[in-house]
């Protein structure tokens, strides 16, 4: 079933408010990490938890900007 271009447009709006949710996510997540690492007194446990989920935000983000992509072409 060919797709309509108000249907692509949709997509794109869809996909654009997801991308920036992900973003915001992302960089409170880099700024977690950032905040433990830095930290005098190191909590492996938090540090590496905060690193799972900087890399789980930033690979969702990085689907989101490569589906975006492909819709524009």
């Amino acid at each position: 079933m060919p797709l309509t271009s108000m249907s692509i447009i949709n997509m794109r709006r869809e996909l654009s408010v997801r991308f920036a949710t992900a973003t915001r996510q992302w960089l409170a997540a880099r700024a977690a990490y950032r905040r433990l690492h830095e930290s005098h007194v190191k909590d492996l446990f938090a540090l590496r938890d905060a690193a799972q989920r900087l890399d789980q935000v930033e690979r969702g983000r990085n689907a989101l900007l490569r589906d975006l992509k492909a819709l524009s072409d």
